[in-house]
């Protein structure tokens, strides 16, 4: 069972933030994927890096290893990014459930600035970004002292555990939206076709729109995806089926359609994710 997020009033707690502290905050799902951020925009520095192809896989792969230390640790956590940047990262959990994080972004301490800028450029040397465009940019980035990062960071894990009580991320037994989530997660590896949802659900295909818009974010087919993709990036990690065994698990026939995207969404091919993030099991 999934949560559901209030994201217009999560949006009100991430402006809150924002204005408290001067500190970008995101939310990802339970998978490590961003859902709502801000600013929406990210700042210049970030907009460099990920401007290159292995900037943008480092900022995937810095996001995902957060999270699943955080979802193992159960704990706020604060971290070096790949880029020599600092976060802080928490688990959201509904009864006992990780079903999401919060995460402070692009945070610059200050404390040695020479030595910190020297950390960056060496980090982000591999990108092949111009040194003084990356300064620039760098230069533009919020000073946070440890003892900020501190108090933001606990203002952060008490604003997490919050989100249950004030109802903005929830698990609703035997609402709609709790039922069409069941429905797809039982039936994944089936034919998913609107009409077929809708006539188990016994609703019109305007309704389950409207119902997937408001559970998701996103039209009913662009969910089913994620979730197939969703659930490869767990069989991945956690067995040894192959790729055609695990195209047959989550409902996609078509395995250069499945590669494509599962690309797209991860930002590596099934094989790099597996290699990545897989344990010695796998």
């Amino acid at each position: 069972m999934r949560a559901i997020f209030d994201k217009k009033e999560l949006l009100v707690l991430l402006q809150d933030f924002y204005e408290l502290t001067g500190l970008r905050t995101v939310v990802f799902d339970e998978w490590g994927m961003d859902i709502l951020s801000y600013p929406a925009e990210l700042p210049a520095f970030c907009r460099l890096v990920r401007s290159t192809p292995e900037g943008t896989q480092g900022c995937r792969l810095c996001d995902q290893k957060a999270c699943r230390q955080a979802q193992r640790e159960r704990k706020t956590l604060i971290y070096p990014c790949h880029a020599g940047l600092i976060e802080a990262i928490t688990p959201i959990q509904v009864d006992g459930v990780v079903v999401g994080y919060l995460l402070l972004s692009h945070i610059v301490q200050g404390a040695d600035e020479e030595a910190e800028w020297r950390r960056v450029l060496e980090l982000c040397r591999p990108y092949g970004i111009g040194e003084t465009a990356l300064r620039e940019a760098y230069g533009q980035l919020p000073r946070t002292p440890y003892r900020v990062l501190r108090a933001a960071g606990d203002l952060l894990s008490f604003s997490a555990r919050a989100l249950c009580q004030a109802r903005m991320a929830r698990l609703v037994p035997g609402s709609m939206q709790e039922r069409l989530t069941h429905y797809v997660s039982e039936h994944l590896a089936e034919d998913l076709s609107s009409e077929r949802i809708c006539t188990a659900l016994g609703m019109g295909r305007t309704a389950l729109y409207e119902l997937s818009k408001q559970t998701y974010g996103c039209g009913i087919h662009e969910y089913v995806r994620r979730l197939r993709i969703q659930s490869a990036m767990q069989l991945l990690t956690t067995t040894k089926l192959t790729n055609s065994e695990i195209c047959q698990r989550i409902g996609i026939a078509d395995y250069n359609y499945f590669f494509r995207v599962f690309r797209k969404q991860t930002g590596f091919t099934p094989q790099a994710y597996r290699r990545q993030f897989g344990g010695p099991e796998t």
